[in-house]
C-alpha cells in the first residue's frame, strides 16, 4: 500500500468511506473552476460531516503532509480551489450545515458549509439578519467562502462580508486552533464581539484561505427590516451614472445598487419598455415619499417620454430600506434628488424583481446565447474612476476586431461600495464548448442552450485580454476580491509587506498544505 493510499484509508476510517470520493469523473469536475480546470487532479474529494470532524481530518493530514485545497460552494473562477500540487485533497464543506443562532446576544454561528440562503431563511422566521447578508450567488456561496475572498451585493451602502464578522474559528497548517475577538480560553467567554485587542479575526479575511481553514465562523446579528422601496435611472453615458453613483454612495442610504452597461441592460432595458403605464406608475407610487412626491415624478416621467428609454444607455438601480416603508422611502427621495441631476427615473422592475429574488440560479456560468462566462473586477477609488473606464475604453477599440472575429464579447456591471470604492466589473462572453463544470453545475436543461464548438483562440484572445485587463487595473491604483490564484496580490505589496506575510505564512503553515499557490504563495516563498 502507497503512502496516498494509506492516508486516504485513514480519511475514510475518520469520516466514513461514503464520504470519500475518487471516481475519475468527480475528481475531474471538483478540479475545475467556472474558467478552467487544474493542471494537477486531486487524487481524493473528502466531506466531512461536523467542525469538529473537519479539525480531526485536517490535523490527520497535516501529519502525514497531505495537501489541502478548501472548497465551498465552487462558483470560483480565480482557480481558488482547483490543485496547484500534485497528491491534492480537496475538503468539500457541503455537508457542514450547522447554524447556531443567540438571539439574546444577537450573533450566529455557522459551520463553513452554510450557504447565505440557508441562514437567510434561517434567520428571516426570527425577524433578524446579518449586515451584510449575502452575495447574488448566495444560493450556493457558502459564509467562510465570503470570509475567505470578501463578498458583496447584499448589505447597507454595499457592505462588504467582512464586515458582519464577530469571530472566527480557524485551524493552521500546524494543527493548531486559533479564536479569534471576544472568544478566549476562558469557559465564560463566548464569540459575541470581534474587537478584543488585535483584530486577529482580520488576518484570516480575504486570505483565500492561504493561512488557515475556518471551521466555524461568527457573525453579528441585526433586526430585520421591515421597509423597502427602490428607484431605477437610465443615464445617457458612464460618466452621468458613475456621479450618481458616488453622489449617492455619500448619503450612506442605500442598501442594494447597481449599474449596468448597454450590453448587460439590453434586456432590462426591453423589459422596461413592455411595462404598461400603469405598472410603472404603480411602482414610482409604491415608492414615493407621499402622493405628491410620487406625482411629480410622474410627471417628470411623462416629460421624458417612453423614447427615453431607448435612449439611455446605462442605468443605475437603488433599494433602501427602513424600520417600516415610511423611512425606505424617505430615504429613497433623498437617493431620487441625487440621480435626477445626471438621469431619467425608469421603471423599477429590476430591483423589485432582485428584492424578491436575492439568489439567483447560477445561469449567468452561461451567456444568454450559450457563451462560456469569465467575470473580472477592479474596485477603484473615485478618483481613478472614469480614467480607468477611459482606459478599458481604449482597450476595447484594440481589440474589436479580433473579439468580433473570435466570438469574444464583453459586458459590464458597476456598484459603488461603502462610500469611497467603486465596483468595475466587466465580464467576457465567449463563445466555445461548454465543461464539465457546466454540464454538472447549470440549473437548467442544456438542451435548451446553444452549443458551440471548440474556440482555442477565442480561449487564448480572452486571456490575452484578462492579462492586459489586470495591467490596466494596477496602474489605475486598482485592488480585487477572489484573488484565489489569479489576481497579482503578493508581488503588488511594498517589501516589507511581504516580508510580513510570507512570514505569517510560514509561522500558521509551514510545509504549505493549505490551499497553496492561493494568495502568490508557492514553493518559492
Amino acid at each position: 500500500m502507497t503512502s496516498i493510499e494509506n492516508n486516504i484509508q485513514k480519511i475514510s476510517s475518520l469520516i466514513g468511506a461514503e464520504n470519500v470520493i475518487q471516481d475519475q469523473e468527480s475528481l475531474y469536475f471538483y478540479s475545475t473552476d467556472i474558467f478552467g480546470s487544474a493542471k494537477e487532479q486531486a487524487i481524493a474529494v473528502v466531506r466531512p460531516g461536523t467542525a469538529d470532524e473537519l479539525i480531526s481530518l485536517i490535523k490527520l493530514c497535516i501529519e502525514n503532509e497531505v495537501t489541502l485545497s478548501t472548497r465551498g460552494g465552487g462558483a470560483s473562477y480565480t482557480s481558488s480551489f482547483p490543485p496547484a500540487r500534485k497528491d491534492t485533497i480537496i475538503i468539500d464543506s457541503q455537508r457542514l450545515k450547522k447554524i447556531e443562532v443567540n438571539e439574546e446576544d444577537m450573533f450566529v454561528t455557522v459551520e463553513p458549509g452554510v450557504t447565505w440562503l440557508e441562514l437567510y431563511e434561517t434567520l428571516k422566521p426570527l425577524g433578524l439578519r446579518t449586515p451584510h447578508w449575502g452575495p447574488f450567488s448566495g444560493r450556493v456561496a457558502t459564509i467562510a467562502g465570503s470570509m475567505s475572498f470578501h463578498a458583496i451585493s447584499h448589505g447597507t451602502n454595499n457592505a462588504v462580508s467582512a464586515d458582519s464578522l464577530s469571530s472566527l474559528q480557524v485551524i493552521t497548517g500546524t494543527g493548531e486552533i486559533i479564536e479569534t475577538g471576544s472568544q478566549g480560553s476562558d469557559e465564560a467567554s463566548s464569540r459575541f464581539f470581534r474587537h478584543y485587542g488585535p483584530d486577529l479575526g482580520g488576518l484570516f479575511l480575504g486570505d483565500s484561505g492561504a493561512l488557515g481553514v475556518k471551521t466555524r465562523i461568527t457573525l453579528k446579528l441585526v433586526k430585520y427590516p421591515e421597509g423597502f422601496a427602490a428607484c431605477s435611472f437610465g443615464f445617457q453615458n458612464f460618466e452621468n451614472l458613475f456621479n450618481a453613483m458616488k453622489e449617492i454612495s455619500k448619503l450612506g442610504l442605500v442598501s442594494d445598487n447597481h449599474g449596468l452597461d448597454p450590453r448587460k441592460q439590453k434586456t432590462a432595458i426591453m423589459e422596461m419598455e413592455n411595462a404598461s403605464t400603469i405598472a410603472a406608475a404603480q411602482s414610482i407610487m409604491k415608492s414615493s415619499r407621499n402622493i405628491f412626491d410620487g406625482l411629480t415624478q410622474l410627471m417628470k416621467m411623462g416629460m421624458a417620454g417612453r423614447g427615453f428609454l431607448k435612449d439611455a444607455a446605462y442605468s443605475g438601480h437603488f433599494t433602501t430600506e427602513g424600520i417600516n416603508s415610511k423611512e425606505a422611502k424617505l430615504k429613497l427621495a433623498e437617493v431620487r434628488k441625487v440621480a435626477q441631476k445626471f438621469g431619467k427615473e425608469v421603471a423599477n422592475s429590476i430591483p423589485l424583481y432582485l428584492h424578491a429574488n436575492p439568489f439567483m440560479e447560477l445561469t449567468p456560468i452561461l451567456g444568454p446565447n450559450g457563451e462560456l462566462w469569465k467575470p473580472t473586477h477592479s474596485v477603484l477609488p473615485f478618483s481613478r474612476v472614469l480614467k480607468h473606464n477611459q482606459d478599458y475604453q481604449s482597450l476595447m477599440s484594440e481589440f474589436e476586431a479580433r473579439m468580433e472575429k473570435h466570438g469574444v464579447y464583453m459586458n459590464m456591471m458597476f456598484s459603488f461600495i461603502d462610500s469611497n470604492a467603486f465596483l468595475y466589473e466587466p465580464t467576457f462572453l465567449w463563445q466555445d464548448e461548454q465543461t464539465i463544470y457546466h454540464k454538472k453545475v447549470y440549473p437548467l436543461d442544456l438542451k435548451n442552450v446553444p452549443t458551440f464548438e471548440r474556440n482555442p483562440e477565442g480561449l487564448e484572445l480572452v486571456h490575452e485580454i484578462k492579462d492586459r485587463l489586470e495591467e490596466m487595473a494596477r496602474n489605475n491604483g486598482a485592488i480585487h476580491f477572489q484573488i484565489g490564484k489569479d489576481y497579482p496580490y503578493l508581488k503588488t505589496r511594498t517589501e516589507s509587506t511581504r516580508k510580513l506575510l510570507v512570514m505569517l505564512k510560514r509561522e500558521l503553515d509551514p510545509k504549505n498544505l493549505i490551499n497553496p499557490g492561493n494568495l502568490g504563495f508557492d514553493e518559492n516563498n
